[in-house]
């Protein structure tokens, strides 16, 4: 054989071996690292240790069993307590930045609450568990997912297998990590834990009157998360941080008492809308006789709807579940915006800085976005400054100095109150008091709309 044949030969094999590789299922410069941070704990009094631990290593192993990812370990404490030195708080974000130096592609970042439910007249524990994942670089929030499981090992585990899947967008093979819940680090944790489960100790008073969040099925997949707010008294309306941006109607401002209750976690999806109501965004803008699509998808919040529409889901929804389902009165919407006995007193819900909570006319892009992709507020809630207007039950007034207590607005009135902003309005009407109104029967291409639950 000649050198230049050789040459040619060794050449051909260079360029076809990495194809036949990847051909055989070799993972060649394509596994992706992933971090998973320590679990956010939610509940009070704190969850028992070893459940956290085997919660978050089920996450690590469903990792690990997931084909073209790796779990890249890091000390999460370590990088909290260089982001407190340095005077920044341990957001999403900055975690991300602390942790780019890592070469890894992924945080998972895990939260888990628990929910005391009767069912059937059994009183039972079902534990929820929320994981968000952030692309490191460029610090910014990829998707979300949640989900309920029974208090018992194999339920949790089917459940966080459930989840990595659709976060990685992968099937998740259990084969390859289910020998770790044989061993007793692990194990013995959790069954003392799934003991405290049946006995009585979880029947006393603390979570009844320390509800958690829940996450609604309907019978259908509904897959609504409801938020509690914990009740207690605020200033409603132009309060200093709103500054000249502040309308007339937003005075005076005056102190309000509320009960406490359960706020949907985000706007209503075009798919929660379809399930419920059965009427697609397509069908709802022919209703409108409208011409414009502002944002299509199942994540995306559902608009064209008018008051009437949004009162008809709640009594759906309610002779569903068996639960009392309503829109929000303006008071609860304003409250919850604020971030509830969680407030810090934001402009916005969530933030001074319009553009990490909101989708306003500046960056929009002239249509709505998917749900729970800007910044959550104190409570967790998304969106509620922005993307679309948010339908309120009140009929639209005037305030008055005195102080209320669970008020429901206006005895009667010509329009219906609408709050948060939208896709097509400025940061001003983003705002947490800022008002607007309208007729009931209007289909607006913004008019979106979430719901509460009484407990």
């Amino acid at each position: 054989m000649t050198r230049t044949k050789l040459f040619f030969l060794l050449l051909g094999m260079a360029v076809l071996l990495p194809s036949v590789a990847v051909a055989q299922g070799f993972r060649i410069f394509a596994t992706q690292k992933v971090i998973v941070a320590d679990i956010k704990d939610n509940n009070y009094p704190p969850l028992d240790d070893g459940l956290k631990k085997m919660i978050r290593q089920s996450i690590v192993d469903a990792c690990t069993a997931s084909d073209g990812y790796e779990v890249f370990e890091v000390n999460m404490n370590d990088i909290k307590r260089q982001l407190q030195n340095s005077g920044k708080s341990d957001t999403f974000e900055n975690i991300c930045k602390m942790v780019k130096k890592a070469n890894a592609d992924y945080i998972l970042f895990p939260k888990v609450s628990i929910n005391k439910k009767v069912v059937a007249g059994v009183p039972g524990i079902k534990i929820l568990i929320d994981v968000e994942k952030y692309r490191i670089d460029p610090g910014e929030r990829v998707n979300t997912v949640f989900a309920e499981a029974d208090a018992d090992q194999s339920s949790v585990m089917a459940a966080i297998d459930r989840m990595v899947g659709e976060l990685l967008g992968v099937k998740v093979n259990r084969q390859m990590s289910q020998q770790t819940y044989q061993q007793p680090s692990y194990q013995q944790p959790y069954q003392q834990q799934q003991q405290t489960y049946q006995q009585p100790s979880y029947q006393q008073p603390t979570y009844s009157q320390t509800p958690q969040s829940y996450v609604e099925d309907a019978g259908c997949g509904l897959n609504m998360k409801m938020v509690y707010v914990e009740g207690g008294s605020f200033r409603m309306g132009a309060t200093p941080e709103q500054g000249s941006d502040a309308d007339s109607d937003e005075s005076p401002v005056h102190t309000v008492r509320l009960d406490s209750y359960y706020i949907a976690e985000c706007e209503v999806t075009q798919a929660q809308w379809e399930k419920i109501m059965g009427t697609t965004i397509y069908q709802q803008r022919d209703k409108a006789n409208a011409q414009s699509m502002r944002g299509v998808g199942d994540n995306n919040p559902m608009y064209y709807v008018n008051w009437e529409e949004a009162q008809a889901f709640c009594r759906e929804l309610s002779a569903m579940t068996g639960k009392t389902y309503l829109l929000p009165t303006e008071a609860q919407w304003e409250y919850a915006a604020r971030g509830g006995n969680k407030s810090r007193g934001y402009k916005y819900s969530g933030s001074y800085a319009i553009d990490a909570v909101a989708w306003y006319d500046s960056n929009s892009g002239s249509a709505t976005h998917w749900v729970k992709q800007k910044r959550a507020n104190e409570l967790g809630i998304y969106d509620m400054s922005g993307n679309v207007w948010e339908w309120c039950s009140d009929w639209y007034g005037s305030y008055s100095y005195s102080e209320q207590s669970n008020p429901t607005g206006a005895g009667s009135g010509q329009y219906r109150v609408l709050r948060g902003g939208s896709w097509n309005r400025n940061a001003g009407n983003c705002r947490v008091s800022n008002r607007a109104n309208d007729t009931p029967s209007d289909r607006g291409s913004s008019y979106g709309f979430r719901v509460v639950c009484l407990p």
